[in-house]
């Protein structure tokens, strides 16, 4: 049975696909990510749906698109913060946690134990205002694909659900849009990516 944010992700495929332009640039979206030919930290950051790049649903293809184009268009943040270390095994809660301990002292991170019906894998706070990096919505290179023009953004303390490990793109999506952001620890990654939602505090 599809959970609530897979089915989110469903109903945003459909939407997508009433619209030609969209459909299409769903389409390229999914071929670049089944293909490998997407950038492999800017994807995991969003979604983790296997270790095989070749599996990707297309509801999955289509709520990573959407968080790509909050991303691009400045409706959503990011700020990357270094652990120094990978995540273990998503059964190795007590090694995470302690892994995640060394990041830096403004952060204090919470790893749940048992992770039973929970929102995430734990909670990320922060004490002090974050400084994240948000787009313009203005392109800053001609290439193909464009690169955004990125500005400073800063974030009031507060704390967001941590997503390790595997993690569908709807999963960070709902996150985003109904906790105001989420702390994604991905497979292969020394980086906590720290994506925000604009709409929903903060200043510039």
């Amino acid at each position: 049975m599809a959970t609530v944010h897979e089915q989110m992700a469903a109903k945003l495929m459909d939407q997508m696909l009433y619209s030609p332009g969209a459909a299409q640039v769903l389409a390229e979206t999914r071929q670049a990510l089944r293909s490998g030919r997407m950038d492999d930290a800017y994807r995991d950051r969003i979604g983790q749906t296997q270790h095989r790049a070749t599996y990707w649903p297309p509801e999955q293809a289509a709520a990573f698109l959407r968080v790509h184009t909050g991303l691009m268009s400045g409706e959503f943040a990011m700020a990357l913060i270094e652990v120094g270390e990978m995540p273990a095994g998503d059964a190795d809660r007590h090694v995470n946690a302690q892994r995640l301990s060394h990041v830096h002292p403004a952060f204090t991170v919470r790893v749940d134990a048992e992770q039973s019906h929970a929102e995430g894998d734990g909670e990320f706070c922060w004490a002090v205002p974050v400084r994240a990096q948000r787009s313009t919505g203005r392109p800053f290179s001609a290439g193909l694909p464009p690169s955004p023009e990125l500005a400073a953004y800063e974030v009031p303390p507060n704390c967001v659900p941590l997503e390790i490990g595997l993690t569908f793109p709807s999963r960070t999506l709902m996150h985003l849009l109904k906790h105001g952001g989420v702390a994604r620890w991905p497979y292969q990654s020394t980086v906590v990516a720290l994506l925000l939602n604009t709409q929903t505090g903060g200043a510039a």
